[in-house]
């Protein structure tokens, strides 16, 4: 609780694990590129919705780039949904009540 309010960060279970586990596709599948860059565009929604900090939102963020760049996802591709995100949600982002964007460039250069 901080200043009275409940501070919520979205906490993944799967870090604490020993091995790997698998949770997002791999480019290399027979999945269609387009939905696979999708599931990072519903993350970066998920995450915001769920995080009332932004830097619960940046740690996440950055975990989920970091995790699809191993599994073949292109950062620059990456960096070009984000960029979509921010400029059709500020509904969802705005919370933050900062302009999250020259933020989230040290993650995606």
């Amino acid at each position: 609780i901080f200043h009275g309010k409940f501070r919520v960060v979205l906490y993944d279970k799967r870090k604490d694990y020993k091995f790997q586990v698998i949770s997002y596709p791999f480019l290399d599948g027979n999945i269609p590129k387009n939905l696979s860059y999708g599931v990072f565009t519903s993350q970066l929604a998920r995450f915001c919705r769920v995080n009332t900090t932004f830097k619960g939102f940046y740690d996440n963020v950055h975990d989920l780039f970091v995790k699809l760049t191993r599994q073949g996802f292109e950062p620059a591709a990456l960096r070009k949904k984000f960029n979509k995100f921010y400029h059709s949600k500020l509904d969802i982002w705005g919370k933050f009540g900062i302009d999250i964007l020259p933020c989230m460039y040290n993650i995606f250069s």
